[in-house]
């Protein structure tokens, strides 16, 4: 199988996939596959927000410490081997091809058709740490946990970063609900970190989900966590009087930073390897800087809080770049986002379910802020080369960053 026939494969399936109540479909995908995954060690991670933060924290301190480790996350910015990586290394093309080819095979063998793009690329990924003999893989959840695929592990431990509303057509409408199913990844005597600064009725399910299972529950404490500075250099904070440094921006990374902390810490890394994995983490459309430009995928209202925190403190004029899908709660997000700015170019190319530019541009002149459409990535790029401004950010959808991203790379 070449490259181009493995994305045509996987395209063959929906993004989603036939609806489950279980995970017995997975299952028996992982059984034509001898259940490779059972052979592996994981460190599962939930939640609304963070998940790429911790993931990419955790990850590097364990690649720090001497471990091959591998890290299956979603979703892509720019290219699909990004979600499959083993030390901070995508997936090479043949071999995403090669992985792909052997899930084809296995799939066949279930005589099930109802499989989704997911499930294939994460049955890909199990097979690919398999056979190149990971030491440990740092595991995203896609949406969820309790029915997500990657839940048929277990793993050496959980972490559930910060949870709030977000998928509610599918999670629920309350934050309860969601917390439930991202409570499904606590596994029965294994231990489990939950991120602070929490709603009270989320770490209520996740010490109830903790308590029925008989799992070891860590929650770094709220009044032990103190911020130093937060600028777009990076985060500075005290951590039980301990000093740590981000170099990925915002106060939302010193919560991602002590969940990751926590969990390392129980892993028994050393904690040289944690500060150098804190300081040098990057994830890409993170509040992420390239070429004049902050990239940041905020695209739900926690998200957008985080960002216009760390914008409403930075001075001089701001341009904003941004787009959302329909899905989101767009008018909430962009009502937090838009008053931290002076203009607006709104853009809708980058998915059949953005919304539209004219009804962002209409949100933002209802802030009194200057709207402009832009029609492409190139098109949105040239206008805000002429804003005279100190600050140019892209924020909203992660396929919106993707695609201003790649032109911005292509630049280079």
């Amino acid at each position: 199988m070449e490259y181009s026939e493995a994305l045509n494969y996987l395209n063959t399936y929906t993004k989603s996939g036939k609806p489950i109540k279980d995970l017995s479909r997975f299952k028996g995908l992982m059984n034509a596959l001898d259940n490779v995954q059972d052979n592996l060690k994981y460190i599962h991670i939930a939640g609304t927000n963070g998940k790429g933060s911790v993931s990419e924290y955790t990850a590097l301190a364990l690649e720090y410490s001497g471990l091959k480790t591998g890290k299956f996350t979603s979703p892509y910015i720019n290219r699909i081997e990004e979600r499959i990586q083993i030390n901070g290394e995508p997936i090479s093309e043949s071999d995403f091809a090669f992985y792909i080819e052997k899930t084809k095979k296995a799939a066949e063998k279930t005589n099930c058709g109802d499989y989704s793009q997911f499930e294939i690329l994460n049955a890909a990924a199990f097979l690919y740490f398999y056979e190149k003999n990971c030491n440990y893989v740092v595991l995203e959840t896609g949406i969820g946990g309790l029915l997500d695929c990657s839940n048929i592990i277990t793993p050496e431990l959980s972490v559930i970063t910060t949870v709030d509303l977000d998928h509610c057509g599918i999670l629920g409408d309350t934050v309860e609900e969601i917390a439930r199913h991202k409570a499904g990844i606590i596994k029965p005597n294994r231990p489990a970190i939950l991120a602070p600064f929490q709603h009270e009725e989320v770490k209520g399910v996740i010490e109830d989900k903790a308590a029925e299972t008989g799992s070891e529950l860590i929650i770094p404490k709220d009044k032990d966590l103190q911020l130093i500075g937060a600028d777009l250099s990076g985060t500075r904070f005290l951590y039980r009087n301990k000093e740590f440094e981000t170099g990925m921006c915002g106060r939302h990374q010193m919560i991602n930073a002590a969940a990751a902390i926590e969990a390392l810490r129980k892993l028994s890394i050393g904690e040289e390897y944690i500060k150098n994995a804190l300081k040098n983490a990057a994830v890409p459309a993170r509040m992420e800087k390239l070429r004049g430009f902050i990239i940041d995928g905020a695209h739900n209202i926690s998200g957008a809080k985080a960002a216009a925190e760390l914008i409403g403190e930075q001075k001089g004029k701001k341009l904003l770049i941004t787009g959302m899908l329909k899905s989101k709660d767009y008018k909430g997000a962009l009502s937090i986002l838009i008053p931290e700015f002076d203009k607006v170019i709104a853009v809708d190319f980058f998915s059949p379910d953005a919304v539209s530019a004219e009804d962002i541009v209409k949100l933002a002149e209802s802030f009194g802020r200057n709207g402009e459409i832009g029609k492409s990535a190139r098109e949105a790029i040239e206008a805000a080369a002429r804003f005279e401004g100190e600050l140019k950010v892209v924020c909203g959808s992660l396929y919106l960053c993707g695609a201003i991203r790649g032109e911005l790379i292509i630049e280079k």
